[in-house]
């Protein structure tokens, strides 16, 4: 059964489970309506719905057709030629498009159900030394961005951190937020099972969680 107002079914999951299984473009053209009608279609309307609910909101992110990714992968320099991804994915951002260097949000459907991410991914050192400037000069900001995220259950990703201090912070090993002066990335993570894709629940979830990240996207953003 279909989650009220979503369009998305079994037939959902079961898409993206046979694609992992099938991915060849004669496969794709073959199932081409049941990823529009299944996936691509009720996608594109949460993007729009959660843009819907966050206008009035402090977090007035935005999405649609045009912040979502390509299936198509760039296999130039991989040695995986599957030419298909096994996600579909999208942003919601401040501008509404793709073009962003500031904090966002980022929504993945995948077999398993997917995920939601939010803050600043991966930027140039040159866009994350302001970020860590701050720390060092106004700590007690970014803490309370910390005891924020917390409070909503989220914490900030360190897998992606440097092992010793980054150039030019050498001085700051034993600054209280030294932990966070080594992260190559300001995320955090929170899960989408299958069951909030099904029920009445996903479009709901997302917007809370654009909500809960308010604070990290503010501060990435430099406001």
């Amino acid at each position: 059964m279909s989650a009220q107002g979503t369009g998305f079914t079994e037939k959902t999951f079961t898409f993206f489970e046979e694609l992992a299984a099938h991915n060849d473009r004669d496969w794709f053209r073959a199932h081409r309506d049941v990823f529009d009608q299944y996936v691509d279609e009720p996608f594109v309307a949460l993007l729009e719905e959660v843009t819907a609910r966050l206008a009035d909101t402090d977090v007035p992110l935005r999405g649609g057709s045009a912040t979502t990714f390509r299936m198509n992968r760039d296999v130039r320099f991989s040695p995986d030629k599957s030419p298909y991804t096994t996600s579909r994915s999208g942003l919601l951002t401040p501008s509404g498009t793709k073009t962003e260097d500031g904090g966002l949000v980022y929504v993945q459907l995948s077999a398993d159900g997917g995920l939601l991410a939010g803050g600043l991914y991966k930027p140039p050192t040159a866009r994350l030394d302001p970020l860590r400037r701050s720390m060092v000069e106004d700590p007690d900001r970014f803490t309370a961005v910390v005891d924020d995220l917390a409070a909503a259950g989220l914490e900030l990703e360190r897998s992606d951190a440097v092992r010793t201090m980054p150039r030019g912070y050498a001085e700051h090993a034993d600054h209280p937020l030294a932990d966070h002066l080594r992260l190559r990335q300001l995320v955090v993570m929170r899960p989408l099972p299958r069951s909030t894709w099904l029920d009445d629940t996903v479009t709901d979830r997302v917007t809370a969680f654009a909500q809960d990240v308010s604070p990290l996207l503010r501060i990435v953003t430099l406001r």
